[in-house]
């Protein structure tokens, strides 16, 4: 029977502390949104974002590195490795960061890598 990936974001790095929660469910959905094709075998994808601030340029900065695995979870699928992450920067008010604001930057960063993910996988 074939199924979606499932997508889990079990930690985040952010310079915020208090953006932790808000930047997981950032990645999970920008992940969750891109995971549109089904497979015979079970893949979990791990997400791992990690948020920045550059005071500087008044700018957050979102990355995304990832693992796969296959069977549902029980071994490391090591035929794909991330080669070079995405990354996205918006300028914010770093004390009025909005949900919108991670959802355009770290959301899409993790969409783009599991987008990438998944054409790997359908080539193979």
């Amino acid at each position: 029977m074939a199924q979606k990936p499932e997508i889990k974001v079990e930690k985040a790095v952010v310079f915020d502390s208090k953006l932790d929660a808000n930047v997981k469910k950032a990645a999970k959905s920008g992940g969750e949104d891109a995971a549109k094709e089904s497979f015979d075998e079970a893949y979990v994808i791990k997400l791992f974002p990690t948020l920045t601030y550059d005071e500087s340029a008044r700018e957050i900065a979102a990355s995304c590195k990832w693992e796969i695995y296959a069977g549902g979870g029980s071994k490391l699928f090591a035929r794909l490795k991330q080669v070079k992450g995405s990354t996205a920067r918006a300028t914010v008010n770093p004390a009025k960061i909005t949900q919108a604001n991670l959802d355009d930057t770290v959301g899409a960063v993790a969409g783009m890598e599991v987008k990438g993910i998944m054409k790997s996988l359908k080539s193979l």
